[in-house]
């Protein structure tokens, strides 16, 4: 479980020494309550918050669980969203790379990615099950025709990963494209809330990871 609040903290106070949260976030369209259980099993802190038609969940910070769980970014974005609590897409700066998630319902394999790198385009990491533009702009609510200006930004090489993302964000009609730069600002949205992980929910999904990764090692799937 997590601890709601119905007044954030404001990370800005927290002085120059503190860490940044993560370049994340994740819209979902599916009825609150059901956002809010999906939420509230988040080993990541949120900020989150009702915008139009969507649901905004910000990375707040870091999660506290190790290594190599300790992405926050990747950890929203490619986290399951169940086909009752999407459809969702996430924005997300990783590695130098921007990376566009879609949880749609149909998807088996979990969601599809889109990644973007700085001075090539876009590339396909081995394992991660691609998504489409017109999927993309379909789960969004665009018309037909957004496709094609999709595919010319994507093809850009130049700008920096969040002003990619801000940028497909703005061509797809989303709200928040403003919250990749600065995150905390979410705070101020209107019914924004924060959750933190618990300690017992941290141990929870620490526990759940060991055993995947000791049933594949047994099972021969990791070297």
């Amino acid at each position: 479980m997590t601890t709601p609040s119905t007044r954030p903290t404001d990370d800005r106070a927290a002085g120059p020494a503190s860490v940044p949260p993560p370049t994340a976030l994740l819209l979902l369209r599916g009825p609150r309550e059901r956002v809010a259980g999906w939420v509230s099993r988040s080993v990541v802190p949120l900020v989150v918050a009702p915008v139009g038609r969507w649901t905004v969940a910000v990375a707040a910070a870091g999660p506290p669980t190790g290594p190599p769980y300790d992405d926050g970014a990747l950890l929203l974005v490619g986290r399951p969203v169940p086909a009752r609590t999407g459809p969702a897409l996430g924005f997300s700066e990783t590695g130098g790379r921007a990376v566009i998630t879609v949880h749609a319902a149909g998807r088996r394999r979990g969601p599809g990615w889109v990644v973007w790198e700085p001075g090539v385009g876009l590339v396909r990491p081995p394992g991660l099950d691609l998504a489409g533009p017109g999927e993309i702009v379909r789960l969004a609510g665009c018309p037909a025709r957004t496709r094609e200006e999709l595919v010319d930004l994507l093809h850009e090489t130049g700008p920096r990963p969040v002003t990619m993302l801000q940028a497909v964000m703005a061509t797809l009609g989303l709200p928040g494209p403003r919250l990749l730069q600065d995150p905390v600002r979410a705070a101020d949205l209107p019914g924004a809330t924060r959750h933190d992980p618990s300690a017992r929910q941290v141990s929870w999904f620490e526990d759940a990871v060991a055993d995947s990764v000791r049933l594949r090692r047994e099972l021969g799937v990791l070297e």
